[in-house]
């Protein structure tokens, strides 16, 4: 069977939706694109698979296409949420719609055909440096076609054109000061190049069908006499000949393309295998979202109060990055998804979850998910345990880039799943800390440690539970201890990261991984209030005498010039030199100091001393952690 593009997205929402099956929408806006230049290229897309859905049985759950596309995971700012912009499918009750096929493939072109000429795209700008709950670093985007772009022509009587079809993504005034929409002059080789961009949705009515031609060609014509550039008669006339060509290829090639689909009539079950040997054979989707697929396809789970996986996981988003936000680009449906798998001891595998069952891992995945929590909240259980992870590592100033893994906080998650009872409190605190320390000097928590690691929680769990996280036992049960080698890398390579936030403690997973181990000395200090100090101040590195003719400067950011310190002490401390600093304390609480973070004996802390001071306390670090730690990962 053979429709036309235009008759696919004008059904889209009224007649023809998703099922549970299919994967979220995932094209980048560059991808879509270049969609709409293979269409009126005339180029081969691939075929669409619809499901009729008058031989199956009900049920299956059915999803709208997305119109207002998301893109990205985190937190969005309500300006963008009112916009009725949508990051997931939303769920449509059957009994709600006249549907009459479901999309089992694809699912990732039609959404990408009904967001360019129909919808727009929502894209974070602000990079690490910005919030992504802050509007000012938000676009919303329409797709756009260069009216004066075309391979037919490469100039307009002399004016510069591009020379080929373009489409782009550009930025609305809906939320940006300016829009991106409307002529542009761009240089190229010393020549002008002029552009024309015109947002596709203007070919076509909101529901999708073809606008009126007259119509559209006057708005056209209109754009090219309001142009301001300085053109002859003829030249304008060129531009509006180009511009008339382009906008007919559009009409021919991209609205009028026939799409290839092929109908089939099975039941949900058949329909199911259909979709896993489609993609087995195709371009498969990635394995958190097969699982997602399976998880939406049989839902609700509750008779008394419906459960929707995709629903759910944007709450779980939401929430969590508000909580935690300097995890907010780890929290995604990908690691959610995985800490969900660890509760069955399963892995995000390919081929493990290809072979998932309906009703095994499926389920038992449903039933771990929609658990109450402690407190009685319906579905509480999964999400409470997330956070006492990230509560968890947070509180002790790890962040992403001073942790071995993100994969951390899905052990710790589970950790809190099958142990209710254990708190967020100094204990696991520190056994957390220590956890990461050890992981990050045996360059260990791999993708596939972890998954062993999952699976001894549960094998090692009393039978009254723990009440702290076991990490030297998980690394003990996989055979992994520390070699002399291990630390002398780890001393040797850990740096002060200077480019980080004034937010994050540890900036670097060696300082992280040596001061915690080596933090004994501050057991009486609560863990949250240390910080990382640098003992000769950064601010005085330009007048520490360099080590000899042939250095390469001095290296006030290595792991010999850092040591913990209380918060408070930290910032009272300042840019005070060390020797200056010591003399200010008491005599006791000087010795505290210097003994707690080996400070090397008969050496004074002065600006001349700095190469010695650092490489003898490097010397010491290594002596005590290889004691300590090395050949054995067990409690000491």
């Amino acid at each position: 069977m053979m429709e036309t593009l235009e008759d696919f997205v004008s059904k889209l929402n009224k007649r023809a939706f998703l099922p549970g099956l299919q994967r979220e929408f995932v094209w980048k806006e560059e991808q879509i694109a270049m969609l709409f230049d293979s269409f009126i290229r005339g180029y081969p897309v691939g075929q669409v698979t619809l499901w009729d859905i008058d031989s199956a049985e009900d049920n299956f759950a059915t999803y709208e296409f997305i119109r207002k596309y998301i893109d990205g995971d985190g937190r969005v700012p309500r300006r963008v949420r009112d916009r009725d912009a949508r990051r997931y499918n939303k769920r449509v009750a059957i009994e709600d719609i006249i549907c009459d096929y479901l999309v089992i493939d694809g699912q990732q072109r039609l959404n990408s055909a009904y967001v360019g000429l129909c919808g727009s795209l929502f894209t974070y700008s602000g990079g690490s440096a910005g919030s992504r709950a802050d509007e000012r670093f938000w676009s919303e985007k329409v797709l756009c076609i260069n009216l004066l772009g075309s391979p037919e022509y490469r100039d307009a009587d002399g004016l510069g054109l591009a020379g080929n079809y373009e489409f782009e993504f550009r930025g609305t005034d809906t939320l940006d000061p300016e829009s991106e929409i409307g002529y542009e002059k761009t240089s190229l080789n010393d020549d002008d190049i002029h552009r024309l961009w015109f947002p596709v949705h203007e070919f076509v009515t909101e529901g999708g069908a073809e606008r009126e031609t007259s119509t559209v060609d006057q708005e056209v014509e209109q754009q090219i006499e309001n142009l301001e550039l300085s053109a002859t008669g003829p030249q304008r006339r060129a531009l509006h000949r180009v511009a008339q060509r382009v906008v007919t290829k559009f009409r021919q090639n991209v609205l009028g393309y026939e799409l290839p689909s092929t109908t089939v009539k099975y039941s949900s079950q058949e329909v199911h295998t259909i979709f896993s040997r489609i993609n087995l054979a195709g371009e498969s989707p990635q394995p958190y979202q097969y699982t997602q697929s399976l998880l939406a396809t049989y839902c609700p789970y509750t008779e008394e109060d419906a459960f929707h996986p995709r629903e759910k996981l944007k709450s779980h988003i939401e929430t969590l990055s508000d909580r935690h936000p300097a995890f907010e680009t780890e929290i995604t449906r990908q690691f959610l998804t995985r800490c969900l798998i660890y509760l069955i001891n399963e892995d995000l595998l390919q081929t493990t979850v290809e072979a998932f069952s309906k009703d095994d891992e499926v389920k038992a995945m449903r039933n771990k998910w929609i658990a109450p929590d402690d407190m009685g909240n319906p579905h509480g259980r999964f999400e409470t345990a997330i956070d006492r992870g990230f509560q968890t590592v947070g509180n002790v100033g790890l962040a992403p880039k001073s942790m071995p893994s993100i994969l951390l906080v899905a052990l710790l998650a589970k950790f809190y799943y099958e142990n209710p009872d254990a708190e967020v409190n100094e204990a696991n605190e520190r056994a957390a800390f220590r956890f990461v320390a050890k992981s990050q000097l045996l360059n260990a928590l791999t993708g596939s440690q972890a998954r062993s690691m999952a699976q001894s929680l549960s094998d090692l769990r009393p039978e009254d539970g723990f009440e702290t996280f076991p990490g030297d036992q998980l690394l003990d049960d996989l055979d992994l201890h520390l070699t002399a080698e291990h630390v002398d890398k780890a001393v040797e390579n850990a740096r002060y990261d200077n480019g980080a936030s004034d937010g994050d403690t540890f900036t670097h997973k060696g300082v992280a991984a040596i001061l915690g181990l080596l933090d004994e000395g501050h057991a009486d200090l609560d863990i949250e209030r240390l910080s990382v100090d640098h003992i000769y101040p950064k601010a005085c590195a330009d007048d520490i005498p360099p080590a000899g003719p042939d250095s390469d400067g001095v290296k006030i950011h290595r792991i010999g010039n850092l040591q913990l310190l209380d918060a408070a002490e930290n910032r009272r401390k300042g840019d005070t030199l060390p020797e200056e600093w010591l003399n200010g304390l008491g005599e006791a609480e000087a010795d505290h100091y210097r003994t707690v973070n080996r400070y090397p004996e008969s050496i004074t802390p002065t600006l001349e001393n700095f190469q010695e001071f650092v490489e003898r306390r490097e010397a010491a670090m290594k002596e005590a952690l290889k004691e300590k730690y090395a050949v054995s990962a067990v409690e000491p």
